[in-house]
């Protein structure tokens, strides 16, 4: 169990706090903040595969399973033994929904996302089936805060990628 002075919690705050700065994009952390779980996450995926159903451009969506899954355990360890913040859980969740919108208009780029996403998805250790190593253990501790940091340095290079200016966007276009 975390407490405010607990190591560990301070630790995936110092990341949180680090994702932000290196984000450098109020508006965007406020939007990332929204997404409070898988669930918003499955909802949109689902939105898509239906629009992509209905245009017959289906893209494999089924592909990110492992990833998002792979993080449900993680946010399930995270938020049971560390009582993970709901904005550090936020930061698992709002990202990825914000990729998944943002490249869902550019095919090839939602074709890399859904890639990159099942490749690191075949690589999430499965945190759910050693949960009990995590009470305590503060070496298991600092693997999760090094972990979320993995996870949101992905997140940081992908949203840096698709928020470049539209001048940008127009000269890779040429």
């Amino acid at each position: 169990m975390a407490s405010a002075n607990d190591p560990a919690q301070q630790a995936f705050e110092s990341v949180a706090r680090e994702f932000k700065s290196k984000l450098n994009d109020d508006e965007m952390h406020g939007e990332i903040l929204k997404t409070t779980s898988i669930d918003e996450v499955y909802d949109l995926t689902d939105r898509l595969q239906e629009e992509q159903i209905k245009k017959g451009h289906l893209r494999h969506l089924s592909k990110m399973q492992p990833f998002l899954e792979g993080l449900r355990s993680y946010a399930s360890v995270i938020e049971v033994f560390m009582q993970a913040k709901p904005d550090i859980l936020a930061l698992i969740w709002g990202p990825i929904k914000l990729l998944i919108q943002w490249a869902s208009v550019l095919k090839e780029c939602f074709d890399a996302i859904i890639s990159a996403t099942a490749d690191i998805g075949t690589l999430i250790p499965e945190f759910g089936q050693v949960s009990a190593l995590f009470d305590h253990n503060k070496q298991i501790e600092d693997v999760l805060v090094l972990f979320l940091k993995d996870v949101l340095d992905f997140y940081l290079i992908a949203l840096k990628f698709f928020s470049l200016s539209r001048e940008y966007w127009a000269k890779f276009d040429e």
